[in-house]
């Protein structure tokens, strides 16, 4: 077995574990596949939300697997093509984006601001410093930057 097939297998290995504990923070093990499909779109829409610099920074201790799945889709524009200021709002781009990835009818069991936080909460246990989380937190509307826990 060649050295790149090694590393391959590293990282998908890594994601994996990492979607494997999500599903089952979210309450559902088995349901790795929506995971997935939820976590790009909580992903993707504070990504079209955040300045391009704090994208490639969120970006950078992400496993590749994960890197490829924030960017995929994404377009350079000189300013964030979303502008939501309420939780309402974001928690309905995050809807859009899942119907559009392919999750129209499952019942998560959890509000879509829970899904959020816990999205987000996986991703600091895991990857994201707390200054990271500030920065996201920082170019949030201020109803939102609830959504982004602190860890103290």
């Amino acid at each position: 077995m060649n050295d790149s097939k090694l590393e391959l297998d590293k990282y998908v290995q890594e994601v994996n574990e990492y979607i494997k504990q999500l599903a089952e923070d979210l309450g559902h093990p088995d349901e790795k596949k929506r995971v997935m499909i939820i976590w790009r779109a909580v992903m993707h829409s504070i990504r079209d939300r955040i300045q391009l610099s704090e994208s490639l920074d969120l970006i950078s201790p992400l496993p590749i697997i994960l890197r490829g799945i924030y960017t995929t889709g994404w377009k350079y524009t000189d300013s964030p093509p979303y502008n939501y200021k309420t939780i309402e709002q974001m928690k309905d781009q995050v809807k859009d984006l899942q119907n559009q990835y392919g999750e129209q009818t499952f019942d998560w069991g959890k509000s879509t601001d829970e899904i959020i936080s816990i999205v987000l909460d996986s991703l600091q246990k895991k990857y994201f410093t707390e200054g990271q989380m500030d920065h996201i937190r920082t170019q949030l509307p201020d109803e939102v930057k609830s959504l982004v826990k602190t860890s103290a």
